[in-house]
């Protein structure tokens, strides 16, 4: 299992490897293996010390192939690298650990100059390219592993809430988290982070409790800044908290045959943004310009489910996962009303590949009607009589070939039905679908 994300229940950070979860731990057959006897020493010692290495590299080539605004191809790039440091072993603090991460995000992962989707992006994509700071927390155990406590330079998204291990397999839309979590509030990109503080309590191996306050920091959208320490680790940069709190039950192979996770989750947003339709002298702000007005508070709940649903092997860990998520907004007026999310992924489709997968994955967003009030007015301000479509859906198919070790190579298919056109200046009438198609190859340092 790729260590993109940590694992749904754990307590963040550079996670150490593990063969628990709902994916196959079946021998590959691999074409070559960069395990070198050396390097295994070396990482056994600092491991004894307490010191263990997480990081990944994905490079991805997309092509768009037709709708949208255009044809063309882009690639991107997401390189992460991270530290995860006991400090029982290193200074004898009983439970205590910390977690360091940096990512880099290069190339244009944003795809809406050619498929016309704002919402499409690519899976590396992050607030804008550079070296980021990921995380820098101190992750505290108490209770016997029944209660944990991280602050620090942290983020909501990226397997903490409403997060799966099996989301950023996928190429395109779905990496951080189910989109909506993202459109519907302003916590921080997932490959940055602000302030945070996060408490995990497990009543039980299987279930959980947790909640966090995190910083909202526009300002890391800057190209010039990437989270690094600076003018922006004190507050003044700080416009309000994001709040979310999750309620779950997971279980993996130790446990049950077929491993599963339900969760309910719900967040707020304390933070200002902009009303989707009006200007502060309330007129539609698409058509008379001005200067939007400025609303405060938004808030979601969110549904989440993930079961292996057949095996070829009672016994095995191959097999077929059903996943999908909803989310609904219930206050405020956030951009998207609702968001859903649904798929099915086969870990070992074949006998022969035990470690290869497949999977397929449909998201669709229901527009605030506001939005489409907006758009619709904008298309009306240009002379056209089109209505701009009230969702859009987006649905993505992948096979992965397990290459070696920590190395596999991924073809991917996507289709958007209804582009939103959310980014651009002016929408445009008929843009009614984009296809791309593209390739992932990922390394992984230390893999599971």
């Amino acid at each position: 299992m790729p260590r993109f994300v940590p694992s749904t229940n754990g307590v963040g950070g550079a996670v150490a490897p593990n063969g628990k979860g709902a994916h196959s731990t079946a021998t590959q057959p691999y074409l070559f293996s960069l395990h070198y006897k050396p390097i295994e020493d070396a990482g056994k010692f600092l491991a004894s010390q307490g010191v263990y290495f997480t990081g990944f590299n994905v490079g991805q080539y997309n092509g768009y192939a037709g709708g949208g605004y255009k044809k063309g191809s882009a690639y991107t790039n997401w390189a992460l690298f991270g530290v995860n440091l006991d400090m029982n072993r290193i200074a004898g603090v009983k439970g205590a650990q910390m977690h360091i991460i940096l990512n880099d995000v290069a190339g244009q992962g944003r795809s809406w100059d050619y498929s016309a989707s704002d919402w499409s992006w690519l899976s590396t994509w992050g607030s804008h390219d550079g070296v980021m700071v990921r995380e820098m927390t101190w992750d505290q155990e108490l209770f016997n592993k029944h209660l944990y406590i991280l602050a620090g330079r942290a983020n909501p998204k990226g397997g903490e809430f409403e997060g799966s291990e099996l989301y950023c397999m996928f190429a395109t839309f779905l990496c951080s988290s189910p989109t909506t979590l993202t459109i519907d509030g302003s916590s921080p990109s997932f490959t940055s982070a602000t302030w945070a503080a996060r408490i995990l309590v497990k009543p039980t191996a299987s279930t959980y409790i947790k909640g966090g306050v995190y910083e909202v920091e526009p300002w890391l959208k800057q190209s010039n800044h990437n989270g690094w320490p600076g003018e922006d680790w004190g507050f003044g940069k700080s416009t309000g908290a994001f709040i979310p709190v999750e309620a779950g039950y997971h279980t993996d192979f130790t446990t049950d045959k077929y491993p599963r996770s339900y969760a309910l989750g719900f967040t707020y947003d304390t933070s200002p943004y902009d009303d989707p339709l009006y200007n502060t002298q309330h007129q539609i702000y698409a058509t008379a310009g001005g200067t939007p007005l400025e609303k405060r508070g938004r808030s979601t709940i969110y549904l989440q489910a993930q079961q292996m649903i057949w095996k070829p092997d009672a016994n095995g860990t191959r097999g077929l996962i059903a996943f999908g998520a909803a989310n609904f907004l219930t206050s405020g007026d956030g951009t998207a009303k609702d968001g859903f999310v649904g798929g099915l992924f086969d870990w070992g489709p074949f006998s022969s590949r035990p470690s290869d997968y497949a999977g397929v994955v449909v998201q669709s967003f229901l527009w605030n009607h506001k939005v489409t009030r907006s758009m619709n007015a904008s298309l009306q301000s240009q002379g056209y009589n089109s209505k701009w479509p009230d969702s859009e859906t987006m649905l993505e198919a992948l096979y992965g070939f397990n290459l070696a070790p920590g190395v596999s190579l991924s073809p991917y298919f996507e289709y958007i039905w209804n582009p939103d056109q959310l980014a651009a200046a002016a929408p445009r009438p008929h843009i009614t679908h984009a296809i791309q198609a593209g390739l992932t190859f990922t390394f992984e340092l230390n893999p599971g």
